[in-house]
């Protein structure tokens, strides 16, 4: 497999902080309520959590090579082989994958921001298509197709307007809990932490909207949970604050193509 990021960031910044994506790997179908942060405002019609963030992220940090189209749009050359191996140590399934994959392409979210003149609207993902271009296929003997990924105009404007991130989605992929995998996706969102780092239930809340009850208490244990898996990516509970213990990507602004 190739190093990542060849001709992408993983993710951006407003993904992460925002709430576009739930924090679960089971979630709910949103009929495109406003959901309101500190970092700006979004709604998504359809259904997008933990595991289509893992998806997109892979699809974006495997990418070997980009061309753009005609009507501004960007197409992406990417190995399927590596999506999946970035997704999972198992190896998610094809027919898993493509179910992901067919809900990314069906939400359509909007963003609004102080930072962008207008707001951003549209798709994530347009479609996949089989390349033209081939790999050997050891389970066969015979080739495998590669896939173009036609990105959609959603996320073509956010890789041109929005501060991209640079990071390995693949041990975030492997968090047991959805509330653990949007926590870190914010944590590395930032540069700096507040000092002493941030307290647990306002990263919490910050990824899950006003929850209170039994639901906090069922992240913060989900959350613990996970604790030896976020510390390898370089996040640390201690007690009820959260820290970084390592150094995280730079954010830098980068062109889509």
């Amino acid at each position: 497999m190739k190093s990542g990021n060849l001709v992408a960031p993983t993710s951006t910044i407003t993904q992460a902080r925002l709430m576009l994506f739930q924090p679960s790997q089971r979630p709910k179908y949103r009929e495109g309520n406003w959901l309101e942060t500190p970092f700006g405002r979004c709604r998504v019609i359809g259904r997008l959590g933990q595991r289509h963030a893992d998806l997109l992220e892979a699809i974006l940090y495997c990418a070997e090579d980009s061309r753009a189209i005609s009507d501004g749009g960007v197409e992406l050359l990417v190995d399927p082989a590596n999506v999946r191996k970035t997704l999972s140590d198992s190896r998610y399934s094809f027919a898993q994958m493509e179910k992901l994959l067919v809900e990314l392409c069906a939400a359509i979210i909007t963003i609004k921001r102080p930072q962008f003149d207008v707001p951003i609207a549209g798709h994530l993902i347009d479609h996949r298509d089989p390349s033209i271009k081939t790999r050997p296929d050891p389970l066969t003997g015979g080739t495998r197709n590669l896939w173009k990924v036609r990105l959609g105009k959603a996320l073509v404007e956010l890789l041109e307007r929005d501060l991209a991130l640079y990071y390995n989605p693949a041990p975030i992929a492997r968090l047991r809990h959805g509330i653990g995998q949007a926590v870190a996706r914010h944590v590395l969102s930032h540069k700096n932490e507040p000092a002493g780092g941030w307290f647990l239930d306002t990263v919490i809340l910050a990824v899950s909207g006003e929850i209170s009850g039994k639901a906090l208490r069922d992240a913060r244990f989900r959350l613990r949970e996970d604790v030896e898996r976020l510390e390898q990516i370089g996040i640390v509970i201690d007690g009820g604050r959260v820290r970084k213990v390592s150094a995280v990507p730079s954010d830098r602004r980068t062109p889509a193509r």
